[in-house]
């Protein structure tokens, strides 16, 4: 081989080596990538109708992951969730990859509110963490408050936007006055974003299935292909003056006018992969927008609310291509009332869009769900099943949507209205914790069984039922009570429910005169009655060392164990009213060890304690109190006389021990034939 082939050869390997590198790196950045920031400060503890908004947050970003395209890897970070103060505390806690929805829901479950609100760092971090710079970013802010740590972010904005390829932040503001609006808007204006104002769950359902359809890829690249060497082409003639491209128009119906709004279009290379895949060049949620291309075949989309359409398109030379998409779809309004011409329902409504037809298991496909009280869906032409809940309320319709027109319907949802209030006895302040309820169906089954229908932990719920008969189960505590109601359309039952109940708190003393002990106690109550066989019925039991039992009214049999000691007491427990209790063990502690030598260490092994009675009964015989394995262990015993045997290898020895009332006891026993 002459020197000049072989640096010919030599160009040629080196130049498709890199090729080959350049299209490694193409393919890792193939996927697209964005990370959820989700506000976990102090302030998402704050309620909406009872819920923290946290909680809410989780229920409506696990609806967001249902509907997320997976081939956009998602990442979460959250700030202000670990410490109180710390404008530091900013946490990538999952690294954008491919979505594990169950993973990512239990990542942002374990997400506990706490301090600050370092909003525009974390943003920025983000954006740092996607390589803003070098590919697209997508950051999904959630947060119900202004930046707290003394940062701008609409400079900040501004900055990510100027630097980066083609980042955008899309922005909730959750549970904020218009003035926090205003500040925190440009987070996502100068970034080509979007903001959105969410008051509630279901403006919050709504907010973030707008964001995952605005950042959807409906089409992923396909695969590259094969790199071919080829001889290099003389560049084309440069385009003249003016936009050569496609202006996208739609229109619902043939004869309709184009929109002027809620039009989301992505514009795909024409030809498609062996899956049927296009190459996604551009996208642009303007409703007209005018893309510049270059000559050639191209395949434009157009997503409507649920519609979608598509159609392949020529741009010549110089040339603006009208690309017109006829969507074929329509607008259906819903909203709901209490009754016919009754209340308007303006909170709690959720609906779902179902297709009108079947399946072999007679199931139906869903189409959109919305939390919004008033809805408006923008759907395909035909026909559709709508399902509306209010609480459990649940209202059904069958409704054809026309291509054009908008459908408007008014569910008539029959619902009522429970709220009820519990009093430890009649007259008396409302009670404030440990309230649980049961709303059942007023009918039984054959097996004398009620359907459950609703249930509540809130001190003072408010149930939304359909108009009808139940039954409701109120429990304080132990305590127990329960009453029929009968639920009218649009009515507001308001219930008082007495709990007849009070209240006992015990202490556990080991001696008259001594402070209550803090561990190792636990409670037993029963009914004072004994039934045929002399057993009493166990009411309640608790670990704790200074318990607050919840009762009904009545008599009741205490009993206290604190180790090997035990003592009852029979106590009555009125309505309204606190009982305090001291029971007193009339018990001492034996801490006990054993050694081998006078002044050696103690054995830590291979010791077996038995616990025997002082006194012997007739046959001679001790009974045995208690055993312990433990080389150290630790007795709890009544006041008295025992005998301690102790097993060491192949020998027993016995030693008499006295326990007295209140005193901790140490005792180091030699082992000695």
């Amino acid at each position: 081989m002459g020197i000049d082939q072989f640096f010919r050869s030599a160009a040629l390997l080196l130049a498709l080596f890199t090729i080959s590198l350049l299209t490694i790196g193409a393919q890792a950045q193939d996927r697209e990538r964005a990370i959820l920031v989700l506000d976990g400060s102090g302030s998402m503890w704050g309620q909406i109708d009872g819920v923290s908004k946290i909680e809410i947050a989780r229920g409506e970003i696990a609806q967001m992951l249902t509907g997320w395209d997976k081939n956009i890897d998602l990442g979460l970070m959250t700030y202000g969730h670990r410490t109180k103060g710390d404008c530091n505390d900013i946490e990538l806690v999952v690294p954008p990859q491919p979505l594990n929805g169950n993973a990512f829901q239990g990542a942002v479950n374990s997400i506990s509110p706490k301090g600050k609100t370092p909003l525009s760092t974390a943003v920025r971090l983000a954006a740092e963490e996607m390589r803003f710079t070098e590919e697209r970013a997508t950051v999904v802010l959630l947060s119900d408050g202004l930046e707290t740590c003394e940062a701008d972010p609409c400079a900040l904005a501004s900055s990510l936007e100027a630097q980066g390829v083609d980042f955008t932040a899309h922005v909730i503001g959750f549970d904020i006055s218009a003035n926090e609006a205003k500040q925190l808007s440009c987070l996502a204006e100068n970034t080509g974003g979007q903001f959105f104002l969410a008051g509630n769950s279901g403006e919050l359902t709504e907010a973030l299935a707008q964001t995952v359809q605005t950042i959807a890829v409906t089409e992923p690249e396909p695969a590259p292909e094969p790199v071919v060497v080829a001889e290099a082409k003389p560049e084309p003639a440069p385009a003249p003056a003016g936009p050569q491209g496609i202006q996208a128009l739609a229109k619902l119906c043939e004869t309709c006018d184009f929109l002027e709004k809620d039009v989301f279009w992505y514009l795909y290379e024409a030809k498609a992969d062996a899956n049927g895949k296009r190459k996604e060049i551009n996208r642009n949620n303007n409703a007209q927008p005018i893309f510049e291309t270059g000559q050639g075949e191209y395949h434009l989309g157009a997503k409507y609310g649920e519609a979608y359409v598509s159609s392949d398109f020529t741009v010549s030379a110089g040339q603006l291509t009208e690309g017109v998409i006829n969507l074929n779809a329509g607008n259906l309004r819903v909203r709901a009332e209490a009754a016919p011409g009754g209340t308007s329902l303006n909170d709690k409504m959720f609906y779902y869009v179902y297709e009108a037809k079947k399946d072999l298991e007679g199931k139906r496909k869903e189409v959109s769900r919305s939390g919004a009280a008033n809805h408006v869906f923008r759907l395909p032409a035909g026909e559709y099943h709508i399902v509306a809940i209010h609480g459990k309320a649940r209202a059904t319709a069958d409704l054809t949507v026309e291509a054009g027109a908008l459908t408007d319907h008014v569910f008539d949802m029959n619902a009522g209205y429970l709220r009820i209030t519990g009093v430890p006895t009649s007259g008396a302040e409302p009670l404030k914790d440990n309230q649980f309820y049961y709303v059942f169906e007023a009918k039984k089954d054959l097996e004398g069984n009620r359907r459950e229908v609703d249930r509540s932990g809130a001190a003072q719920p408010l149930f939304r039922l359909s108009a009808g008969d139940y039954h409701v189960v109120a429990t304080h505590g132990k305590a127990r009570t329960s009453f029929d109601v009968t639920i009218g359309a649009d009515q507001l039952s308001d219930e008082t429910v007495d709990m007849n109940v009070g209240y006992l708190r015990i202490a556990n003393l080991l001696a008259e005169g001594q402070p209550p002990v803090d561990k190792d106690v636990f409670y037993y109550v029963y009914e004072a009655k004994k039934d045929l066989e002399g057993k009493r019925k166990e009411v309640d039991r608790s670990g704790n060392a200074k318990p607050l039992f919840r009762l009904s009214a009545g008599d009741y049999h205490v009993l206290a164990t604190y180790g090997n000691s035990s003592v009852t007491a029979d106590l009555t427990v009125d309505a309204g009213a606190l009982t305090d209790q001291t029971m007193v063990q009339n018990a001492g502690v034996l801490r006990a060890e054993t050694v081998l030598e006078e002044g050696g260490a103690a054995l830590d092994k291979g010791v077996f304690w038995y616990v025997m009675s002082g006194q012997q009964d007739l046959e001679g015989k001790r009974a045995e109190i208690t055993r312990s394995g433990n080389a150290k262990p630790i007795f709890r015993l009544k006041e008295g006389s025992y005998q301690l045997n102790v097993r060491y290898g192949n020998e027993t020895y016995s030693f008499p021990m006295d326990v007295s009332a209140g005193e901790v006891k140490d005792a180091s026993l030699l082992l000695k034939k």
